[in-house]
């Protein structure tokens, strides 16, 4: 049976190797891996579940049982190939869930409770790049991620801070494509929204 996270086309050379070292158990390939991914998987668990020491336990989990699957579950086909990126973030994505739950972090409101019809229009896409350039821009939209959705959260760091396909998304998250693409829109909506609340209260705040 052909593996659900097989990529084809979808696969970096890099990647295949990297995998395929750790599945040949060379030496080092393992540590390579965990320091080309340590840090964005940090950084994904910990917007999911807003605890940077729960975040770190996932990542280590997480690894543990990467290291596990390609050296012990999967054959050399079956590495070759594996969509290596998406299929570590899906491994933290649902250890993460998992903790969440465990942790009963049942007061976020999912994306699909907001209606956009109060948010507003959108008017000119979210540069990202350009709001992180300044660090008082930089804490405002990391303010502002935070007070997003789980659900809409994750979907910003997936696309504009790890820049993943919607593809990769996809085989992290067991969405479709097109339903992602209408999710992101609206998770840029929210963040839109929450940039200029958050700059409402601070000209408040300095009564400009």
């Amino acid at each position: 049976m052909r593996s659900t996270w097989t990529g084809g086309t979808a696969l970096t050379a890099d990647s295949e190797q990297l995998a395929l070292a750790v599945h040949e158990s060379r030496d080092g390939a393992f540590e390579r891996l965990v320091a080309r991914f340590e840090t964005s998987l940090f950084n994904y668990a910990n917007r999911l579940l807003q605890s940077p020491l729960d975040a770190q336990e996932v990542v280590q989990d997480a690894f543990v049982r990467a290291h596990h699957a390609l050296t012990s579950q999967y054959d050399g086909r079956r590495v070759r190939e594996l969509a290596l990126k998406p299929w570590l973030f899906r491994i933290a994505r649902n250890l993460s869930l998992n903790r969440r739950r465990g942790h009963n972090h049942d007061l976020e409101r999912p994306l699909s409770e907001f209606d956009d019809g109060r948010i507003g229009p959108l008017v000119p896409a979210i540069s990202v790049t350009g709001i992180v350039e300044a660090r008082e821009e930089r804490d405002a939209l990391e303010r502002a991620i935070e007070s997003l959705p789980d659900d809409a959260r994750e979907l910003i760091v997936l696309r504009f801070m790890e820049e993943m396909s919607y593809q990769e998304i996809a085989k992290c998250t067991g969405q479709t494509e097109s339903a992602l693409r209408g999710r992101v829109f609206r998770s840029l909506k929210l963040l839109r929204a929450a940039l200029s609340e958050g700059e409402a209260q601070s000209c408040n705040a300095e009564t400009c």
